[in-house]
């Protein structure tokens, strides 16, 4: 009888296992795939947003097209004013790696909110690209931007392509491109790569003085995965790109880079 009773035991240890790990797999598909939709519909909103408000001597048709627009970065217009009457959120626009990264800026009151959702305002999983709500201009020395890196190829996916030597490559990979509201362009270059736990020292955005700025920039500049040959002096002025890194989101992708222009 008792042996009954155990393999009965077993037996509905065995069935509530199954269920459990049944279950988790399945929420784990459906999480994947509503994140799967809201990528697809954030990209094609953006796409769509591109074509719209991105202004310059030819229109965008295809990746090669695009791609000539980095060449000609001084001939483009941002039509913010149509951005903003969308979302009066709008402070700017970046563009980074071939335009891998190419996506209007928002800020917000707080840095929650456009975790989860787009730049339009509407809710979403993947967010979007956001300064940091402490930031008070973009002539801050520090200029700290966050995006999700999880995805593959979407908001601040395509980070991680710095972290392989084939990124390097390309001189003009490194270079980050960024308009205020106002259509001044900024031009920034890649000094600093590392990938850090979640701390809050790397997006400081105020210095008490110079000595601790130039600390600071010593040491982000030693974290670094790499030698970049770019010099940052207390004088520069930095904008710091901030994603998750790994599945658990426990780490940061972190990269620096100085303005150049």
């Amino acid at each position: 009888m008792a042996q009954i009773i155990y393999m009965i035991y077993v037996k509905i240890i065995y069935v509530a296992s199954m269920a459990l790990v049944s279950g988790v797999f399945l929420g784990s598909v459906t999480v994947a795939f509503f994140r799967h939709m809201d990528e697809r519909e954030n990209e094609e909103k953006i796409g769509k947003t591109i074509r719209e408000v991105m202004l310059r001597p030819m229109e965008i048709h295809g990746k090669e097209e695009e791609e000539s627009v980095l060449q000609g970065i001084e001939d483009v217009r941002i039509d913010f004013e149509k951005l903003k009457a969308c979302n009066a959120d709008i402070a700017g626009w970046i563009m980074f790696h071939n335009l891998c990264v190419n996506y209007p800026l928002v800020q917000a009151d707080d840095n929650s909110y456009y975790l989860n959702h787009s730049f339009a305002g509407d809710k979403n999983v993947v967010g979007s690209i956001f300064i940091d709500c402490r930031n008070r201009s973009f002539e801050d020395r520090n200029v700290v931007i966050y995006g999700h890196g999880a995805t593959k190829r979407c908001m601040f996916g395509p980070l991680k392509d710095i972290f392989r030597k084939k990124f390097w490559e390309e001189e003009n990979n490194a270079l980050i491109f960024l308009f205020d509201d106002d259509q001044n362009l900024r031009k920034y270059k890649v000094f600093s790569y590392y990938i850090v736990e979640k701390e809050d020292y790397y997006i400081t955005t105020l210095f008490g003085s110079d000595a601790e700025y130039m600390e600071f920039l010593a040491a982000i500049q030693a974290r670094s995965f790499g030698k970049t040959g770019v010099c940052v002096t207390v004088d520069d002025h930095i904008l710091t790109l901030s994603a998750c890194a790994g599945i658990f989101g426990t780490r940061r992708r972190v990269v620096h880079a100085k303005l150049l222009s």
